[in-house]
């Protein structure tokens, strides 16, 4: 056909796989001009150099589709710029990630004895009154979640003071997809009461991002006993922000309740 290269001419020209190129297609970002509907056979335009190589372009940069979807959609600079200054400060946002699990890394290779720093406490816990919000997260949208959370319990709140930190409960095994998180705040006139028991309690000082260290106490503490743990974990939040401190200053209490043998009830 006239003006039109077949998939494995395209992918020559533009330097991307005639796989991709499929991929492409399937997800909207890059059609074909012609999709022969007896062979399935995909054709393109010498036209689509251009938006072939600006995708090549933003993918090297790891650039997400969605983003250079809008991108080729709009055929605007502004809407360029602002694409791209948003996936910079993505890129500096992992950067930091990177930093920060380098530098535990080399702690934990430098001093083993660091994989469990903090101290397991045991502690019966009575149950007790809270405003809470139930919503769906991943691990890296947690701390949006309950951002939001705590700022719509604050208004039900009505201005009465808190009875205890705030705090978030998490299920006991961790999940690589989105996973129910529950954010309360006691008080006494609370419309949803939180069971108490027996807890196994690990206090960590120090940033969110690294409190990967109290959660492998309590795991080699749970270890060495014939406990498990009999329901969702509690983070109890006891300085953090807004309390005036340091991010290296957050005082935080993770608290996993006990199921016991039955001769140790």
């Amino acid at each position: 056909m006239d003006g039109i290269l077949p998939i494995s001419a395209f992918s020559r020209a533009t330097l991307i796989s005639a796989n991709t190129l499929r991929a492409y297609h399937e997800s909207g970002l890059l059609e074909p001009a012609v999709v022969d509907p007896r062979t399935g056979y995909r054709g393109y335009r010498a036209a689509q150099f251009g938006d072939a190589a600006v995708i090549r372009d933003l993918r090297a940069l790891d650039v997400p589709l969605a983003s250079i979807r809008e991108v080729l959609a709009a055929r605007d600079p502004a809407v360029t710029r602002r694409v791209l200054a948003e996936h910079q400060e993505r890129m500096r946002a992992r950067q930091a990630h990177i930093e920060q699990a380098l530098r535990v890394t080399t702690e934990l290779l430098d001093r083993p004895a660091a994989v469990t720093p903090a101290a397991v406490t045991e502690r019966d816990v009575p149950s007790f009154a809270a405003f809470a919000v139930t919503g769906t997260a991943r691990e890296d949208e947690f701390a949006g979640f309950l951002d939001e959370a705590y700022r719509t319990l604050e208004a039900e709140l009505a201005g009465v003071p808190p009875s205890g930190p705030y705090g978030a409960l998490f299920p006991s095994e961790f999940l690589d997809e989105p996973a129910p998180v529950t954010a309360y705040i006691p008080a006494a006139h609370g419309t949803t009461r939180l069971p108490g028991g027996r807890f196994a309690v690990a206090g960590f000082t120090g940033p969110y991002p690294e409190m990967s260290a109290g959660y492998r106490a309590l795991g080699a503490w749970l270890a060495g006993t014939s406990h498990t743990i009999a329901g969702p974990v509690r983070e109890t939040y006891l300085l953090g922000p807004g309390d005036g401190v340091p991010e290296a200053g957050y005082r935080t209490e993770i608290c996993w309740p006990l199921h016991l043998l039955e001769d140790e009830c």
